[in-house]
């Protein structure tokens, strides 16, 4: 077409309409999209989901706040006779002693609250295979607790400092067997414990023979570990 023919056809647009041409402007595509109201349903949604998500692994993460088990560390000064108990906790030293037996042991200890055991109280022994037939019926300067059991760790002679104590501990009826890993390190000639590592994971059981007959009867297959 030719500009002459161009400019004649022009002279035929309504007024009204060459107006609303030079005003037009794009609207921005994130406006066009949130103009429909499921769309914006759908992103107040995701944006719950996203700050309830964080807030839950946040609260999850947070030191021993589902843990059946409570970790206590034992300490006694010059001036007591009695041991101090001290809850251990993620990101806490607490003060820790070594004490003495009456079959001349030393070593620091910890103990745990019994979760649906009404046993007496034991003391096991953690130490290398020097000590492992070794028998303690009383520790010096400790009141055994009938809710605890007690764990007394011996550093073996070419262990150095800080000392790692692993400890795992089943909760039966939970099904949970629970890590814990304290660290005993040395300050000023004091002796400190904290808690730096808890984890807790689903106990795995093997089946007896007559579980596992029963369940090849059902139609399964057993599983065990």
């Amino acid at each position: 077409m030719r500009i002459p023919r161009v400019v004649e056809a022009m002279q035929y647009l309504d007024d009204d309409l060459i107006s609303e041409a030079i005003a037009f402007r794009r609207v921005p595509l994130h406006t066009r999209l949130f103009r429909k109201t499921y769309i914006k349903a759908c992103a107040c949604f995701l944006v719950a989901a996203l700050v309830i998500g964080i807030f839950f692994f946040h609260d999850s993460d947070d030191g021993g706040s589902t843990s059946p088990f409570i970790l206590t560390a034992y300490a006694i000064s010059n001036k007591d006779t009695q041991a101090a108990a001290n809850i251990l906790a993620k990101g806490k030293k607490v003060p820790i002693s070594t004490f003495e037996t009456e079959n001349g042991l030393s070593g620091f200890v910890i103990s745990c609250n019994k979760v649906n055991d009404t046993s007496p109280p034991s003391v096991i022994i953690i130490a290398d295979e020097n000590h492992s037939q070794d028998h303690i019926a009383e520790i010096a300067g400790i009141e055994k607790d009938p809710t605890q059991n007690y764990y007394f760790y011996i550093p073996g002679d070419n262990a150095a400092e800080p000392y790692t104590l692993p400890l795992f501990l089943t909760d039966r009826e939970a099904n949970l067997i629970c890590q814990y890993t304290v660290t005993i390190t040395q300050m000023d000639g004091n002796y400190y414990a904290e808690l730096t590592e808890e984890n807790m994971m689903e106990r795995v059981t093997t089946p007896t023979p007559s579980q596992s007959w029963n369940m090849i009867q059902k139609g399964g297959m057993p599983v065990g570990c």
